[in-house]
């Protein structure tokens, strides 16, 4: 099977230089890599133009995050993708090895676990029970790979600024995907650069209610506001898995044998 892998980026020289680094030292054979960069000023298109294993890449102004993904999309040419954007990196070098030679899937969405990283550390997440999809995603969308004909046919919803990736999900689970978990940790996602300033967080409750139809609701909001504190905090004493069972009633495993494998981040 072809893996298409994905990767957004915009002045994010250091970011992209460790994403280009994991994704061509895959030791899967079998795969494509398209970079699209947002029309970059910290030397970023130098050093893409002296990278002669990525399949296709282009460095131009584009229409935010989603605008971007769906260039790389309309130049998809295999079975599945993944999105790696600049900072995000496999967890190892057998990632794409491991999950898909000998093995052929035809579900609509795979996906697997992720390593959260957090500055010099970071945190293992599983996928939590598919049902939590009814209000966020229950994984990391670096984590997950998508068939490439229905990422296609569908793209993201380009009037989402900031949740249009939990759209397509949603909107696919409503449709009855198949959607198939792998006992793998994927990808370390890089957090560095994700706001969480209180406008970021009313927009994103702002789609949310458009993608389910719903009045926005201040005091439902402040509501949610809480119930996130209320998890970071309870993440701080309590292992991951259980805070989501608490909040969420949903269950995860940590995969210890992999976590022990884990270098980068001490």
């Amino acid at each position: 099977m072809k893996i298409s892998i994905i990767t957004i980026n915009y002045n994010n020289i250091e970011g992209l230089k460790q994403t280009v680094e994991s994704v061509l030292s895959q030791t899967y054979l079998d795969k494509e890599y398209i970079v699209i960069d947002g029309g970059s000023k910290d030397g970023a298109v130098d050093f893409l133009k002296c990278q002669n294993k990525i399949t296709y890449w282009v460095s131009e102004k584009d229409g935010g995050l989603y605008n971007a993904m769906n260039k790389g999309i309309r130049k998809l040419s295999g079975d599945y993708v993944i999105f790696m954007n600049s900072g995000d990196v496999f967890f190892d070098r057998n990632v794409l090895s491991d999950i898909f030679n000998g093995t052929v899937y035809n579900a609509d969405v795979l996906y697997g676990s992720t390593i959260y990283k957090y500055g010099n550390g970071g945190i293992l997440r599983n996928p939590r029970d598919l049902n939590v999809m009814s209000y966020e995603l229950p994984f990391c969308h670096q984590s997950c790979f998508i068939k490439c004909k229905l990422m296609k046919n569908i793209e993201y919803d380009e009037s989402y600024k900031l949740i249009a990736d939990y759209n397509f999900f949603y909107q696919g689970w409503k449709k009855n995907w198949q959607f198939v978990q792998i006992n793998k940790i994927v990808a370390i996602y890089d957090t560095t650069g994700v706001s969480a300033d209180s406008a970021r967080k009313w927009q994103i409750y702002v789609e949310r209610c458009k993608i389910h139809g719903e009045d926005t609701s201040l005091l439902y909001y402040n509501y949610l506001n809480i119930k996130s504190t209320l998890k970071c905090f309870l993440a701080k004493i309590i292992p991951v898995n259980i805070v989501d069972f608490i909040l969420h009633r949903a269950k995860g495993s940590n995969s210890i044998k992999e976590l022990s494998n884990f270098k980068q981040i001490k």
